[in-house]
């Protein structure tokens, strides 16, 4: 069951907390300021820790003086078990290595001490599989429009724990406009070869690796330019509605090429495929054009609105049709996977690319 079981967060309330029905859900809200890492673990309900257990199976040629059969252990497997309610999140293999929430905390607080980091929201997914964490730096970007009106984003890291026995542990960095909380992932090929991103598998020294990547704090200042750079062109790069629905079209269908293939690949799409996934194609281009053309605080008229129109499409959506709140959970669990480290990332990640690439038919 995918569902968000709790969460906490600081400041400005994220996307998911839309509308007070969500409240009892998926989220507590603490205020504007700051929180420790005690709170947020409590608040959040992430003050547990995960241990191994012993994998083992019952044998019917292994016999008690009784006659009755016994369990034999299963060699290099473990049960991954939540110290809480002792619920089985996965199984792993002798060389796993447990990271507990309070570590990635204990990480950051290293960070927050020298005044580096705010804890914004914290929280857990599918029964505790998964945890997140994202913290606000002090950095901030602002993107002057063409109309004269000024975005403000801000730069955060996102710390996402693994606890299913296949999952890594993930530090990467993003950034939030303020009006609206789009989440935009720097989840780029330039991203990862400049040490921004780090995936750190549950083997080996895991304190000792998730240590070096406090330098993406250090490079984060650095990144944070080059982001505004990108993100300052594209608000001076004008695009029509027209060539918002064609560039729409093509991410839906995750192209990625020279133009005149992608136009090709497209024209192919609407002359092969099904009514019904035609119509399904053409609902979703409109939602995000629409997002480009009336969005909150887009314009309609540039690159830069294209690249928030998909953050928002792809980060926000309406809860207000539903009245069960286990189900308003269930599907913020869902997005949140889907915009930090699923389709919806990597579609983000596509739509940075050939946007600051300029593959884009510009009228």
């Amino acid at each position: 069951m995918h569902q968000v079981e709790k969460m906490v967060f600081t400041g400005r309330k994220p996307w998911w907390y839309g509308n007070s029905a969500q409240r009892g859900a998926v989220g507590v809200d603490l205020g504007e300021n700051a929180i420790t890492s005690d709170v947020a673990m409590k608040t959040a309900g992430l003050d547990w820790d995960v241990t191994k257990a012993a994998s083992a199976v019952m044998d019917p040629t292994l016999t008690n003086v009784e006659g009755e059969p016994m369990w034999r252990a299963v060699p290099n497997e473990s049960f991954l078990v939540r110290s809480s309610d002792g619920s089985v999140l996965g199984r792993c293999s002798d060389q796993y290595e447990v990271f507990q929430n309070s570590e990635a905390f204990a990480f950051l607080d290293q960070l927050s001490m020298q005044g580096d980091l705010l804890y914004h929201t914290a929280g857990s997914l599918d029964g505790g599989k998964r945890v997140w964490i994202l913290a606000q730096s002090p950095f901030t970007m602002s993107i002057q429009r063409k109309s004269g009106a000024v975005n403000k984003h801000h730069a955060f890291l996102l710390c996402m724990i693994g606890h299913d026995g296949k999952s890594s542990i993930n530090l990467m960095l993003t950034d939030v406009r303020a009006e609206c909380a789009n989440t935009c992932a720097y989840a780029d090929s330039r991203a990862n070869d400049s040490g921004v991103n780090f995936r750190i598998p549950h083997k080996g020294d895991i304190k000792g690796k998730i240590g070096i990547a406090a330098l993406a704090l250090s490079r984060l200042e650095v990144e944070t330019e080059e982001r505004r750079r990108v993100l300052q062109s594209l608000a001076q790069t004008a695009i029509t509605t027209d060539s918002m629905i064609d560039f729409a079209t093509s991410i839906f269908l995750g192209l990625d090429g020279e133009q005149k293939e992608v136009d090709e690949q497209v024209k192919a799409f609407y002359t092969e495929a099904t009514d019904r996934s035609k119509t399904l194609m053409e609902n979703k281009v409109a939602a995000v054009t629409k997002l480009f053309i009336k969005g909150q605080g887009n314009e309609g008229d540039s690159a830069y609105d294209a690249l928030q129109a998909f953050t928002e499409y792809f980060d926000h959506f309406d809860l207000g049709h539903i009245k069960d709140k286990i189900e308003k959970g269930k599907r913020a669990a869902r997005v949140v996977q889907s915009s930090w480290i699923g389709a919806g990332a990597e579609r983000k990640a596509l739509v940075y690319k050939r946007l600051r690439e300029q593959r884009i038919r510009i009228s």
